[in-house]
């Protein structure tokens, strides 16, 4: 278990600091359904790593952190998903601001070039209210439906080499984050971004040529091999599929990347984030947006995009609305039978605020790339009962202060 108010060095806790199992999260899992046993009592075999932080305010509204933690190994492999779109989103806001002299921001419209043949260009976006692409919807869209592609163009933008390095300049060394998402490309071609041009009134403000990452991201994982088999363009090779050329970002970095974000003027304060007021009330307002919520861009189709589309803690497994006093900031994964969440959960009726960040895996026939995961079956429900059972304990657990949400919530 970890307290105090200033979180310690994010070096320390998240890069090499392996941190004891929580009895507290022992007995809260021990609790879920007996259908989830299997997981609880096997979780190496399950990839089953949790981080909890119970959050208390001190007189000045400081947050004052007791983290929790249950099979947490900062080295051993799992597959990230979608969650290494939040650091890209981040440092996408936090690269802009150093464009700011040249009047550029997150909305000022962009195209992306085709700088090698396998390259895909961008002219415009029809889900922006005016039809062409900026980095804000972008982001927008890696919030609400975990758009691929609106990553894919974030990593391009920043570039594999300024993505890795000022995550690491940031404290966060283990984590690498090495390729685009759901286009087969090479390593080689994973190190090259292509060129963005900015616009304004028809004025080009700035051309960004394309990159080539000089960076060695060295393998930093152990058990990096994952299943019996896997399947490439419909033929299955009998031996277990290798991530070691895949991205990585750690449960106890995803978990210490979320506090910095949510909480900058407390974590991490050494290596601070160049965001302003602004940047952090777009993020708020985006990371926990519902697809309902939207409207550019808009997600109307409800039965594909329910609430909990990408909620998965508390609601990943129903269609049910949620309550209006809860929000989530968070960025989900789910691929290759991973499913992570990591997680700020308030709950403005209760006085309740947590963080939870967890990583779980179920692939029975232990076939990769076969799209035959027990997703629906086993982990979503897992995801959705683990951040229920947490926050039932948060309801039953006194605080002395009342957290003042207001820098979270959209007025």
């Amino acid at each position: 278990m970890v307290k105090g108010i200033l979180l310690i060095s994010l070096t320390t806790l998240s890069s090499c600091y392996q941190p004891k199992d929580s009895l507290l999260l022992k007995d809260i899992l021990n609790s879920m359904d007996q259908n989830f046993t299997p997981i609880v009592n096997e979780p190496t075999k399950h990839y089953l790593q949790v981080m909890y932080t119970q959050i208390d305010r001190d007189a000045d509204q400081a947050p004052i952190f007791t983290t929790h933690a249950f099979n947490v190994n900062p080295k051993k492999y799992f597959y990230p998903a979608s969650t290494v779109k939040l650091p890209a989103a981040v440092l996408s806001l936090d690269k802009l601001r150093r464009y700011e002299s040249l009047g550029i921001t997150k909305d000022t419209k962009l195209t992306i070039a085709s700088s090698q043949d396998w390259m895909s260009p961008v002219k415009g976006d029809s889900t922006h209210e005016l039809g062409y692409a900026t980095i804000a919807q972008y982001i927008k869209k890696i919030f609400v439906v975990s758009d691929n592609d609106a990553y894919n163009r974030l990593y391009e933008f920043l570039g594999q080499e300024r993505l890795n390095q000022r995550m690491w300049d940031l404290g966060y060394l283990e984590t690498r984050i090495r390729h685009r998402l759901s286009i087969r490309l090479s390593p080689d071609q994973n190190k090259y971004s292509n060129a963005f041009s900015f616009y304004s009134k028809g004025t080009k403000l700035l051309d960004q040529p394309m990159q080539y990452s000089s960076l060695d991201l060295k393998v930093n994982t152990i058990s990096n091999l994952i299943g019996k088999s896997y399947i490439v363009d419909g033929k299955k090779i009998e031996s277990p599929m290798d991530f070691s050329s895949k991205n990585f970002f750690s449960i106890a970095e995803q978990h210490s990347f979320l506090q910095q974000v949510m909480f900058p003027d407390y974590v991490n304060t050494k290596q601070r984030l160049y965001l302003n007021a602004s940047d952090y009330a777009f993020l708020y307002e985006w990371m926990s947006k519902l697809p309902k919520e939207s409207i550019y861009p808009s997600f109307s189709d409800r039965n594909k995009y329910f609430d909990g589309y990408c909620k998965f803690f508390m609601f990943g497994d129903t269609n049910e609305k949620i309550p209006k006093n809860i929000r989530i900031y968070n960025k989900v994964g789910m691929a290759y039978g991973f499913l992570i969440d990591n997680a700020y959960i308030i709950d403005t009726d209760n006085n309740i605020e947590f963080f939870l960040t967890a990583s779980v895996y179920s692939n029975n026939n232990e076939t990769l790339n076969d799209d035959r995961y027990e997703y629906d079956e086993i982990t979503l429900p897992f995801m959705a009962e683990l951040g229920t059972q947490i926050y039932k304990y948060e309801l039953s657990r006194k605080k002395s202060i009342a957290p003042d949400f207001s820098r979270f919530i959209q007025q």
